[in-house]
């Protein structure tokens, strides 16, 4: 999920939701919040799209770099690690990448100076080449890390910080562990690791549709873990279709979800299905319609692509239809499919 902090006034906008993929339910903790420095009870008036005042991440050759909250147990940090350095490897090197990790095991006591100490390194980082103090970073960072440490909540998502320069992103993981089942062919840090940088490479290109950030994200997971053997492509996919399927009745489609900063709360209740569910097979859809029908064409043509002629104008062209709304109608047909004809268009994609 990605969460973009806007700065040209003190409020700004979050849209956090974690979701696990590789079991039949997901768990998710969907809300808005403040992301700014500012007390949680301010209003929030800035509701424009999550692209406003967009500056792309740049190429970059260094490594991220990792925060790890001391004492916490570092197969985690690792585990995300990994799943980052694969994403990289797939799609570049762009940033510059702070990642975060925290957690607490369910038996562990509170280590409250340790808990200090990595706020207090958060906000020496967030605000040293800004005109932010650390008396206003303090509050924002015990409420983004340890307040949710503390309820034992899991989270995972990207946050865009505007006001450095250049632009940074900061990966945040909390409690992982949570999310971690033995019998997993893959551990779902690893997965996190990927869905999260799969964000830092889309917002070096610039500003597409929530299904295709969303969806995208959710495939590479499965295509990834696919390509060495790990687990098979529809490991998972089926029973992201059925997800989606589960709001057929309401009559939207990923067309109502272009932009869910934007959507009215009607349709964002349905946010975990439409962008992550349907995005995942829109972005299948997608690859099947291409020249190629090559996932690794989708990296190094649709992308470049997009960052040249716009989103809409790169979809039509890409899959040879006419428009956006062509594109959409089309894939509601494949919507419709018996799920064993969707599968087989899935195994049938190209790397």
């Amino acid at each position: 999920m990605i969460r973009i902090d806007r700065h040209s006034g003190l409020a700004a906008a979050i849209v956090v939701a974690t979701m696990l993929i590789g079991c039949a339910e997901r768990q998710n903790n969907e809300s808005e919040r403040a992301a700014g420095f500012e007390s949680h009870d301010e209003p929030d008036e800035q509701h424009g799209s999550l692209w406003d005042g967009y500056v792309p991440f740049i190429p970059v050759d260094d490594e991220p770099s990792y925060h790890v909250l001391e004492g916490y147990d570092p197969t985690w940090q690792n585990l995300i690690r990994q799943g980052v350095e694969e994403a990289r490897a797939y799609w570049g090197s762009y940033g510059p990448v702070h990642i975060w990790v925290l957690g607490r095991a369910d038996d562990a006591a509170p280590d409250h100076e340790a808990e200090q100490a990595f706020i207090d390194g958060y906000c020496d980082w967030r605000t040293a080449t800004t005109e932010r103090t650390i008396d206003e970073c303090l509050p924002h960072a015990r409420r983004q890390f340890i307040e949710v440490l503390e309820r034992d909540e899991p989270e995972a998502y990207l946050s865009v910080v505007r006001e450095t320069d250049p632009h940074m992103a900061e990966l945040v993981f909390i409690n992982v562990q949570d999310w971690f089942r033995e019998d997993e062919p893959v551990p779902d840090p690893i997965l996190r690791g990927m869905h999260e940088y799969t964000h830092v490479f889309q917002q070096s290109i610039g500003p597409m549709p929530t299904w295709m950030m969303e969806g995208g994200a959710v495939f590479i997971e499965s295509w990834l873990t696919a390509l060495d053997g790990r687990r098979p492509i529809d490991a998972s996919m089926p029973y992201i279709m059925e997800r989606a399927q589960r709001i057929a009745h309401t009559g939207l489609t990923i067309a109502d979800m272009e932009d869910v900063d934007t959507v009215s709360d009607d349709v964002k209740r349905y946010h975990l299905e439409l962008a992550y569910d349907s995005g995942a097979w829109a972005t299948v859809f997608l690859i099947d319609r291409s020249p190629t029908r090559s996932v690794s064409a989708m990296r190094d043509e649709f992308y470049p692509l997009i960052k040249a002629i716009g989103w809409e104008a790169a979809l039509a062209q890409y899959v040879d239809m006419k428009d956006t709304p062509e594109f959409y109608d089309v894939f509601e047909d494949f919507m419709a499919r018996p799920l064993d004809e969707q599968v087989a268009v899935l195994k049938s994609l190209q790397p």
